[in-house]
């Protein structure tokens, strides 16, 4: 696998997608982590806000992304993005071009996922390539 992009979060699920990546790219392939802020609206005023908690809390995330693949002989780039989580990975994996995005899922109820939508449905069924979801 040449180019793979990791949809990163710092859960669980995302670190196990970190892991399958790792493995997937270890001949030589290209990483690309993006983690995404999701932005506040603010009522009243025409720009969201992203708390800085949330901002530090992905730089960190991203941090420890690349340190993990970095200690598996992966090199990364990271990207932070902020907007909708699936608009914004898929964006980015159409820009780097990735024949591969990896993500994890939280495993939302049926209830939450009718109520929310799910990223990693959202990306499956946009992805400008093939789509591997690790629980």
């Amino acid at each position: 696998m040449n180019k793979i992009l990791v949809a990163y979060d710092g859960s669980e699920s995302a670190m196990r997608a970190l892991q399958e990546a790792a493995k997937l790219s270890r001949n030589g392939g290209t990483v690309t982590v993006v983690s995404v802020a999701e932005e506040l609206p603010q009522f009243g005023r025409a720009a969201a806000m992203l708390v800085p908690e949330e901002h530090e809390e992905r730089r960190r995330e991203l941090r420890e992304a690349k340190t993990m693949l970095a200690e598996r002989g992966v090199a990364a780039k990271v990207v932070e993005r902020r907007g909708d989580a699936a608009t914004m990975i898929l964006d980015e994996a159409e820009k780097e071009g990735v024949e591969l995005i990896i993500m994890g899922t939280r495993g939302l109820g049926s209830g939450k996922r009718w109520l929310l939508g799910s990223v990693s449905t959202k990306v499956l069924h946009h992805a400008p390539s093939n789509v591997l979801v690790v629980r």
